[in-house]
């Protein structure tokens, strides 16, 4: 997907479609050659906004799978196999995280440090990772009394060798589908919070900031509002199917 993007975004270069320049000769033009979707209310190419909009739900993507699923990972580890005080306290820490909404936590981060892509990924890094903890924790509590953990047990095979060849792999088939979701997710909460104004600098094109600025236009031109509801569409769909593994190989649990 991001390979897609980016050669998307070449083709935009290469044929020179600046999502930035101003056309009001050419306002609300059709889908011609030279503009593949049309263009908006100032004449910008939809095109070229709808492709560089994709970038704050590509990083939010990239945050939630590297970031909020490692974390959550080896917060699940702690709960599972950590000592009881450690596993009482990062247990508590993911249900509170995991009680309070990202929109809140993020409406609250932009509040003390004002609204901005940067406010957006701390909220996502900030509750992502306890559903992949909580998740991790149940599903290797059940694969610990599986023979073949046992069996390594008693070989004397270290935690953290039996973690990765055992419970990781019996483990991904559910946190792929979670990691789907929550990637979709991400992509709805970032076109949310540009929608009401707090991820998106006004001066560049992203999806849910296009959907507000072109609301007016839902009965009159329904394609500058249709083309960016598509695109969080598409990709929340594309993220699942890529992500759930259910659909191509059992799981051992």
């Amino acid at each position: 997907m991001l390979i897609l993007f980016a050669g998307l975004g070449f083709w935009a270069i290469g044929y020179g479609l600046d999502p930035h320049a101003v056309d009001l000769s050419n306002r609300l033009a059709g889908p011609s050659t030279e503009h593949p979707l049309g263009t908006d209310h100032l004449g910008r190419d939809l095109a070229s906004r709808l492709i560089w909009g994709a970038v704050p739900s590509l990083v939010a993507i990239a945050i939630v799978l590297t970031g909020g699923l490692s974390l959550g990972i080896v917060g699940g580890g702690m709960i599972a196999l950590g000592p009881p005080g450690l596993r009482g306290a990062v247990k508590w820490l993911a249900e509170t995280a995991l009680a309070v909404p990202t929109l809140v936590t993020a409406l609250v981060l932009s509040a003390v440090f004002g609204a901005s892509p940067l406010t957006v990924a701390l909220a996502l890094l900030a509750t992502s990772w306890a559903p992949y903890a909580l998740t991790v924790a149940a599903l290797f509590d059940r694969i610990r009394g599986e023979p073949y953990w046992r069996a390594s047990e008693a070989l004397g095979v270290r935690t953290a060798t039996a973690v990765q060849r055992h419970m990781l792999p019996n483990a991904w088939p559910a946190l792929g589908a979670l990691a789907g979701a929550d990637a979709g997710r991400a992509v709805i909460l970032v076109a949310s919070l540009g929608f009401i104004g707090l991820s998106a600098d006004t001066g560049r094109p992203e999806w849910g900031g296009m959907i507000h600025e072109y609301r007016m236009f839902l009965f009159t031109e329904p394609r500058l509002i249709l083309a960016p509801i598509v695109a969080c569409t598409l990709v929340c769909v594309l993220l699942h199917g890529a992500l759930d593994p259910s659909g191509r190989r059992g799981s051992r649990l």
